[in-house]
């Protein structure tokens, strides 16, 4: 439900700014309230989860985003839509903050890759259906039948739950309230601060976001370093494997979702393809995704996760690289390859990736570490937007990309900028495949094999 409901808005965000009558910058907080919350409170429910229980957390989150999405199809105005989507990122955050921690819990470390690639290919399969059921959904009714469709998802899952899951109770610790507060803070300012950029570029408003931002993540690193029972263990950050696993992965998905931002323009703008050849082309990568994801993970058990993530980061790097030859005379056939061999590159990275860290750490950290990659993959996605749009904007000003079509001069400026996109893509995924070469810590890891055995 989470990722279908990161992706199926933005399709039908141009309806309801017309059925509201309300301006494209105040129907942008449909999806940034959402994105905000979700950003804001995934290590705070991560590491609630800890000693609450993470089964129960997932549960009552997902009990929740049920609510939340029946209050926004039936919101009577933009702002009460915005107030429940908000809700809705706060019940997303509880969910997906514990959803690799409660798979951690639950296999064995011979069977994770497994499980964490078909957990890849679950995520891949909701951001590729979202935009495809939102559009389906749209046409044959109404924009708020794309919140609706979360009842009978969350029902079924909701019940699989309740027979399948074991709610354990967690460890009882002391709450971080300070360290809580002051994550929060930071977490949601970046957001802010970043999808202010998009329209303010960097002026002193920006500026002075940002300065307010890393003064309460010093005041955020130095709590945590002082109290007994941090909301982030920052001792795990010691590990040399999983920081850079940590590191690999956010740059992994702030190239994805670089490409995911400016391909749409490129398509719609430069090619004239249709909206429906672009929503098939747009979903190719997330299906290429689910194909190899689980064989990867399954690949990660039997022969080790580093060669794996290496192979896999160097597939990403080249097809990003590949995507710089891309001109104004390309065709469908041009784009399809990239993104096939851009979504292969993507699932032979990120199961083996999210196996290395996952064992690294032990069982009662589990949900602490999931909020912590989801953490990764989020501000990926928020990063990718305003990072994409400063380079954009170096060829092609802001007002241009208002015109339906761009031809000849304008067409090459917007095509520049898009290369110089994914050269920078490129060159995060090669130091992507030079970080999965971090040998993990054999000592670390035999231990908490043992754990798990015992447990």
């Amino acid at each position: 439900m989470v990722p279908i409901n990161a992706s199926i808005v933005n399709v039908s965000l141009p309806s309801i700014t017309e059925f509201f009558g309300a301006s494209v910058a105040t129907s942008q907080w449909v999806l940034t309230a959402y994105l905000i919350m979700l950003l804001s409170l995934v290590l705070f429910f991560g590491r609630f989860g800890d000693f609450y229980g993470q089964e129960k957390l997932y549960m009552y989150g997902a009990v929740g985003f049920l609510f939340s999405s029946v209050l926004c199809s039936l919101a009577p105005s933009i702002h009460l839509l915005i107030i429940f989507r908000a809700l809705q990122g706060i019940t997303a955050a509880m969910m997906i903050s514990v959803s690799i921690g409660i798979i951690r819990r639950a296999f064995p470390v011979e069977y994770l890759g497994r499980a964490l690639g078909i957990y890849s290919m679950a995520i891949a399969a909701g951001l590729a259906l979202g935009p495809a059921i939102g559009g389906f959904l749209e046409s044959a009714g109404s924009w708020t039948y794309i919140f609706l469709v979360n009842i009978p998802l969350g029902i079924i899952s909701l019940i699989i739950c309740y027979l399948v899951l074991e709610r354990k109770d967690g460890d009882e610790v002391k709450w971080d309230l300070k360290g809580t507060i002051l994550q929060f803070t930071t977490l949601f300012t970046v957001v802010y601060g970043l999808n202010l950029v998009q329209t303010y570029g960097l002026d002193l408003k920006i500026l002075i976001i940002g300065s307010f931002a890393l003064f309460t993540f010093i005041l955020f690193i130095v709590n945590e370093k002082r109290v007994e029972y941090p909301l982030l263990n920052l001792s795990l950050f010691r590990n040399a494997k999983f920081s850079a696993y940590n590191l690999a992965l956010l740059f992994n998905y702030l190239s994805m979702y670089m490409v995911l931002f400016i391909m749409p323009f490129y398509l719609q703008k430069v090619l004239h393809l249709s909206l429906g050849g672009i929503g098939l082309l747009l979903t190719v990568s997330p299906l290429a995704m689910m194909v190899l994801a689980p064989f990867s993970g399954f690949l990660s058990d039997k022969i080790g996760s580093r060669y794996l993530a290496f192979a896999g980061s160097l597939t990403f790097a080249l097809a990003l690289y590949s995507m710089s030859y891309l001109t104004i005379f390309a065709n469908s056939g041009d784009v399809l390859w990239r993104f096939v061999v851009l979504g292969l590159g993507a699932a032979l990275f990120q199961a083996p990736n999210n196996r290395s860290i996952m064992a690294s750490i032990s069982r009662g950290e589990s949900g602490m570490v999931s909020s912590i990659i989801v953490t990764m993959r989020n501000l990926g996605m928020v990063f990718a937007v305003s990072f994409a749009g400063l380079i954009l904007y170096t060829t092609i000003s802001p007002d241009t990309l208002q015109s339906p079509l761009l031809f000849n001069l304008q067409a090459y400026d917007f095509t520049t900028g898009m290369h110089r996109i994914v050269i920078f893509g490129a060159i995060l995924s090669v130091i992507m495949a030079f970080l999965s070469l971090i040998k993990i810590h054999s000592t670390k890891v035999a231990l908490n094999y043992i754990k798990d055995k015992i447990s």
